[in-house]
């Protein structure tokens, strides 16, 4: 049986979720080094009807742990996001705004993509797919919001475009936590981040404008993990 999410949320009556997918479990530090930061964008619709899962967590081949284990999927030899035109304004299916932000310096530093759920009702982030681009070679990357929770996972492939970017595909999933704590709250924050260098190489505004999210609207999984080929990376 699949409950709506402000349904879902209703009944549970927590206030507040995070995992981290690269694979600390931790909070945004105190006091960062922030260089720069961009304005925010917003996208999607405020009422999004986004259907859950029910069952318990922790137990193999319930609807709610689908996202736990990742299947690998060969990259094709020419990926076909490279043939795709390039997405220069904020997408998404369910209501967000994305801000960017830089910590550390452009030598090398965390380049961060900074959500806040902008929607009517919470957004289940389970098999939530993120796209865009960004500097090449990034080294770690990290699913963070307010509160600590769970085990997260994701996969994950990087697809350089041989100019100094590559286009980013990231699955996120979890696992071993109940639904509450894979469902970001109406007006909450959480943050993908990307440590690497040549943060220069291409500026935050231009990251900002090529996210694309697709979330899990029917509990029906994600096809652009298998469109794109994907790599499972642990927690």
């Amino acid at each position: 049986m699949k409950k709506s999410a402000k349904a879902a949320w209703s009944a549970t009556g927590v206030a507040g979720l995070a995992l981290s997918a690269a694979f600390v479990v931790s909070s945004l530090p105190a006091s960062a080094n922030v260089v720069a930061v961009t304005s925010p964008v917003s996208a999607g619709p405020a009422a999004h009807g986004q259907q859950y899962p029910d069952g318990p967590s922790s137990v193999d081949g319930s609807p709610l742990e689908r996202c736990r284990r990742g299947t690998d999927y060969a990259v094709p030899g020419r990926n076909p996001v490279l043939d795709e035109p390039l997405n220069t304004a904020f997408k998404s299916n369910v209501g967000l705004s994305v801000k960017v932000q830089l910590e550390g310096g452009t030598y090398y530093g965390n380049r961060k993509l900074i959500f806040t759920n902008t929607s009517s009702a919470p957004v289940h982030t389970d098999c939530l797919v993120l796209k865009f681009r960004a500097p090449s070679g990034s080294v770690d990357h990290h699913y963070r919001a307010s509160v600590q929770y769970g085990h997260p996972q994701q996969d994950y492939v990087e697809v350089p475009r041989g100019n100094g970017e590559s286009h980013y595909i990231i699955r996120i999933g979890f696992h071993d936590v109940p639904l509450a704590d894979r469902t970001v709250p109406v007006g909450q924050t959480w943050t993908y981040e990307l440590a690497g260098s040549n943060q220069g190489s291409m500026s935050l505004e231009a990251t900002r404008d090529s996210v694309e999210v697709l979330a899990d609207m029917n509990v029906g999984g994600n096809h652009w993990i298998s469109q794109y080929g994907t790599k499972r990376l642990g927690n």
